[in-house]
């Protein structure tokens, strides 16, 4: 299961910047919901269970997707049919 403890960076996080993660699951007149770190609460969940797992799902989406974006950049590099040739004349 996800450590909601350890820190997690992202690409454009500050890696200088000292962050700390706060109770992300909460409740709410007695429904359980998660804050994303853009400050969006997503729920309402009946259970705080259920809340847990909905927000260890939606970071592993996250990181999943980011993952996803760094290997689908590849360097293209464009070798020209002339280099290595020699020149007739």
């Amino acid at each position: 299961m996800f450590d909601y403890n350890s820190q997690q960076h992202r690409l454009t996080d500050n890696k200088n910047a000292d962050y700390k993660r706060s109770e992300r699951v909460f409740s709410r007149t007695g429904l359980w919901y998660f804050k994303t770190r853009e400050g969006k609460d997503v729920g309402p969940f009946r259970y705080r269970d259920e809340a847990e797992l909905m927000l260890t799902k939606f970071v592993q989406e996250l990181h999943q997707i980011q993952q996803e974006s760094l290997v689908s950049v590849k360097p293209h590099f464009r070798i020209s049919g002339v280099v290595g040739r020699r020149q007739q004349g």
